[in-house]
């Protein structure tokens, strides 16, 4: 077998590479009976949080709101109370949506990590050091936390420009949609470079390096994360298993991309 730094690179990964990666990580999930109970938790977590916030907002919430309102004794004013009590409880409860479909991801990073430890597994990957269980979450805080820095202000800006210039929405809608791939695309990458040790600039390398091959991967969960009933909850452990897949495609077609992580080359035995 040549040394690592003799081995011919494998094809350089392109936009459909990218794409193709989606497939992949269905793929090895069905495959791989071990990975279901990870792959059920971000689910199982969502559905918890929902169930509780649904219970403290018929419990709590709308008791609360409802003792503050002024009341009438008229049946019109019966009626506006109520109308006015609902409406302020379900906007708390459509935020408390928010916050737990935010809350999900970081909260099953320990679930995600078991899935992508066994793609690695699957593709001949050295095995890591594993980070513990409160590293593991805080690798998934910091995943949303980055991405939002970044993206809402950029989304922000543009979509003041269509708002004030209906016609420019030639060029930000398409813009948006970039955008949003690599968003999508640096958020679940962030996973499996995190548990290797990426840092940061190094991360930014890889996507200047590999544009197509990241904003293909982003595009595709993208699109599938638009299904409405919480679609991008219940494929996160479809995007941890396919960004491992993609990472190790990208460092096999550039061994020089990131050069500490050389010993651990996919075999690509299942290819």
């Amino acid at each position: 077998m040549l040394p690592t730094a003799e081995r011919p690179s494998a094809p350089r990964p392109s936009f459909t590479t990218g794409v193709g990666t989606l497939f992949r990580g269905f793929e090895f999930l069905i495959r791989t009976p071990t990975s279901w109970p990870y792959a059920a938790v971000p689910a199982a977590l969502l559905s918890a949080l929902l169930a509780l916030l649904t219970w403290s907002t018929i419990e709590l919430v709308f008791p609360s709101i409802a003792s503050r309102m002024p009341e009438s004794s008229s049946r019109w004013g019966q009626t506006a109370w109520l109308g006015a009590s609902g409406l302020l409880t379900l906007g708390v409860f459509v935020v408390g949506v928010f916050v737990a479909l935010a809350l999900t991801p970081p909260l099953a990073g320990p679930a995600l990590e078991k899935i992508i430890g066994l793609r690695e597994r699957a593709l001949g990957v050295a095995p890591r050091p594993a980070l513990g269980f409160w590293s593991e979450i805080w690798c998934g805080f910091r995943a949303q936390i980055f991405a939002l820095i970044w993206v809402v202000p950029i989304l922000g800006v543009l979509w003041v420009a269509e708002l004030l210039v209906p016609v420019a929405a030639v060029v930000t809608v398409p813009l948006k949609l970039v955008v949003t791939s690599l968003a999508v695309a640096w958020n679940l990458l962030d996973y499996p470079l995190t548990l290797r040790g990426v840092r940061m600039r190094e991360r930014f390398l890889l996507f200047k390096r590999h544009k197509a091959a990241s904003l293909g991967f982003g595009a595709a969960f993208a699109l599938v994360f638009w299904i409405p009933c919480g679609c991008q909850i219940v494929l996160l452990p479809v995007g941890a298993a396919a960004a491992t897949d993609l990472v190790w495609q990208l460092i096999a077609s550039d061994p020089g991309l990131l050069p500490e992580l050389g010993s651990g080359h996919a075999s690509s035995s299942e290819d």
